[in-house]
């Protein structure tokens, strides 16, 4: 095969093809994972998916992963140090990547898990990317935690690889189901999409989907930065002051791109809900849902900034009052009701007597 600019870029090199036997026990391994993990998935659908892909051993300089996935070549080149026989984290995540994979007959890749490619743009990337990551730590157990990531400090399933996106991903998760955004990224559906679109709306749900990506974009290249400065350190060019206010510069986008989601996903999800309110059950998911909210709120580490807890506070406060309202307008209509229905059965009683009395004086 031909050198790619993956392979280029992280200095792969291509030691030979999988075995038929080792393929055969790497999906199988990959399949049984993730159907008993998630009893709705198919197993013979992965292995068949895996089965077909191709897969290289190749030699993957230290600290940079075990396995990667190439959809440009729908290849995925597994490191010679790498056990197939009890498939670590990168690993599968690297393999569900080539489940995902769904081309077009000319051989043309359309969608991966959640991410979709058009001819111009790829959409979504960072939403799939958390959405693997999700199963992935479901797979393994690995509990939601507190960190502290950019500046920011929030609950996530993923203390390492894009933090504060698996933390958005949480509150898109919030109005919809996990079985839906498992099937949706193994399946490459557009469900959770969907879900997410009927609940905060297209406009915000696909702003918020660029937000993801762009926050994506901007770690990957602090990364780069931070290589760039090691590399130039080791030259001896010690004058890194450039480099520290890029990546200052990054951070600080990743923040604000952060944030802008989290609002959106918090304004317009408890906006819509509130709006559909029609009975005292409905009050009480309401308040439920907004007080289990919190839990997922990021907020920034500096006390000085703390504005979202303060809105998250301000609005709990205004929808409480509100509520109250609410539900005495909902009783009331309750009471009315029955009332109506009180003197309804009342007339029909004095009916039924007044007819019986006519019928009794008839025969006289």
């Amino acid at each position: 095969m031909g050198i790619s600019k993956l392979l280029k870029k992280f200095d792969i090199k291509v030691i030979g093809k999988l075995t038929k036997e080792e393929q055969i026990i790497l999906s199988d391994n990959v399949a049984t994972k993730i159907s008993n993990e998630f009893n709705y998935i198919d197993y013979a659908y992965i292995y068949t998916k895996l089965m077909r892909a191709k897969m290289y051993i190749a030699i993957i300089p230290e600290g940079i992963t075990s396995a990667i996935y190439s959809y440009e070549e729908d290849t995925l080149f597994i490191s010679d140090t790498e056990d197939i026989n009890t498939v670590s984290k990168e690993l599968l995540y690297e393999c569900i990547h080539a489940v995902q994979d769904i081309r077009n007959r000319k051989g043309q890749i359309k969608q991966l898990g959640q991410c979709i490619f058009s001819e111009f743009k790829v959409y979504a990337m960072a939403l799939n990317e958390a959405s693997i990551q999700y199963i992935v730590a479901k797979i393994f157990n690995e509990e939601e935690r507190y960190i502290e990531a950019y500046g920011i400090k929030v609950n996530t399933y993923s203390r390492n690889k894009y933090p504060l996106i698996c933390n958005i991903l949480l509150q898109l998760l919030f109005m919809s189901k996990e079985k839906t955004l498992v099937k949706s990224t193994i399946y490459s559906t557009d469900e959770f999409i969907i879900d997410g679109i009927e609940e905060i709306g297209e406009t915000s749900y696909t702003s918020i989907q660029n937000n993801l990506d762009d926050m994506l974009y901007a770690s990957e290249e602090i990364i780069g930065i931070k290589r760039l400065i090691k590399t130039k350190t080791e030259e001896g060019y010690l004058n890194i002051n450039e480099y520290l206010n890029e990546i200052y510069q990054k951070e600080e986008l990743i923040r604000k791109l952060y944030m802008d989601s989290q609002m959106s996903i918090f304004t317009m999800y408890f906006n819509r809900l509130y709006n559909r309110i029609q009975n005292l059950q409905d009050i009480q998911l309401y308040k439920n849902k907004l007080e289990d909210f919190k839990e997922l709120i990021g907020f920034y580490t500096n006390e000085n900034q703390e504005y979202f807890l303060q809105y998250y506070e301000n609005y709990y406060k205004e929808k409480e009052e509100k509520l109250i309202l609410k539900e005495a307008e909902i009783k009331r209509k309750n009471d009315l009701a029955l009332t109506v229905i009180s003197d309804n059965i009342i007339v029909q009683i004095f009916n039924k007597i007044k007819n019986n009395v006519n019928r009794i004086l008839k025969k006289v």
